[in-house]
């Protein structure tokens, strides 16, 4: 039978080390490992270990605080790899707390963190529930290839709260994380100025402001970023309040406002998007159509350079952007995605690969004649996941 310990440590030695040689390796799971807590084994290191986890799910049975300590918190991956080793809060209590001036040599890597529920901290002078899967409070982590799942606050930041800190967020998920008051996914509050990279916010909600992300006198910076189907009153993608975001390569897709902003809301600040694309978001048509579907600008002073904003519903953009060049804002994406015969992921013909696309392609799922077949994109006369890994590599705009 093969001893777990032993196992996590050759996956250790496999994965290699960010830290020094000296540092130590300390394995956490249910049976034959050197702890069966992670905060016992937290206690236990010292700067520069990591602590190796299992592909299992860890019931802490409280919030798993870092101590300021310079270590790495490390999951598996399964055979997709994907993070394969969960935290998990069992709707009970927060996963995650950094509070004692981590920086980014804190790490967390390749976790789930899971069905996490805000606790009591003081905010304004009240105790408010905030940040379910992750508290950093004048803190900044590393956190890489880690997804954040079904978190909630009953007040902000359902999945983090940035209270003055500025992490760095690289290829992480946010899914179906909700918060009561603000920020679904991410509450950035106040001057926090945190950088993400290659992240994905799909179906997190808030009753209030940013369906994915709400930032509060903040400067993130956010970098291949999408954001689908995330809702909110105002700014189901993003809301910004005197902030100043910059987001390059960012993407932007059936997101919703209850009012305003189903993309993006800004609100007396200076964001500023490069290369980005807003389609086929919504807000409340109020008979007016000025609710900005694509985005909703009120005071302050938004770029745009090299972006497309077409297909939002009622309308692209509210008001006046200062236009950067490169821009296309149309209600028609035919006018900003001309068809392109070279894409052949273009099922529907609409200059974008998407969802519309997607469906059409399970319409000629299996064997088929490749004369009557435009989804076999590898002409072996059949329809499957090959091609469907084709498909998912085209996803965007065709250029």
């Amino acid at each position: 039978m093969n001893d777990p310990c032993r196992t996590l440590l050759a996956a250790a030695a496999l994965a290699g080390s960010s830290v020094a040689a000296s540092a130590e390796t300390i394995t956490v799971c249910a049976s034959g490992c050197d702890y069966t807590s992670i905060n016992a084994a937290i206690d236990a290191a010292n700067d520069g270990d990591v602590i190796q986890l299992a592909a299992e799910t860890y019931f802490e049975g409280e919030q798993i605080d870092t101590l300021g300590k310079a270590i790495t918190l490390r999951g598996v991956l399964n055979r997709a790899g994907e993070p394969a080793s969960v935290l998990n809060g069992a709707g009970a209590h927060r996963v995650l707390i950094c509070r004692s001036g981590e920086t980014g040599t804190t790490v967390f890597e390749r976790l789930v963190i899971q069905s996490g529920r805000g606790e009591n901290e003081d905010l304004f002078g009240t105790p408010r529930r905030i940040g379910g899967g992750l508290y950093n409070d004048f803190s900044s982590p590393t956190l890489t290839t880690c997804t954040f799942t079904g978190n909630s606050a009953l007040y902000r930041g359902g999945a983090i709260y940035n209270r003055t800190s500025s992490p760095t967020v690289t290829d992480c998920t946010f899914t179906d994380n909700y918060a009561s008051n603000s920020g679904g996914g991410i509450l950035n509050s106040p001057a926090s100025n945190p950088i993400l990279a290659d992240c994905v916010f799909t179906g997190n909600s808030t009753g209030f402001n940013g369906g994915g992300i709400r930032n509060d006198n903040s400067i993130p910076t956010l970098v291949n970023c999408t954001f689908t189907g995330n809702s909110a009153r105002d700014g189901g993608g993003i809301y910004n309040l005197g902030s100043s975001p910059a987001l390059f390569d960012c993407t932007f897709t059936e997101n919703s406002a209850g009012l305003r902003g189903g993309g993006m809301y800004n609100g007396g600040s200076y964001a500023t998007l490069t290369d980005c694309t807003l389609v086929g978001n919504s807000s409340l048509d109020d008979g007016g159509g000025n609710n900005g579907g694509g985005m909703y600008n009120d005071s302050g002073f938004t770029t745009l350079v090299d972006c497309d904003i077409c297909g939002n519903s009622p309308t692209q953009i509210n008001s006046s952007f200062n236009d950067g060049g490169g821009n296309c804002v149309a209600t028609s994406c035919d006018d900003c995605f001309p068809p392109c015969d070279s894409f052949p992921t273009d099922l529907d013909l609409n200059g974008i690969t998407d969802g519309g696309d997607l469906g059409v392609f399970f319409v000629y799922w299996g064997e088929c004649q490749a004369e009557d077949c435009p989804a076999d994109f590898n002409d072996d006369e059949v329809v499957d996941g090959i091609d469907l890994g084709i498909l998912f590599s085209a996803w965007g705009p065709c250029q």
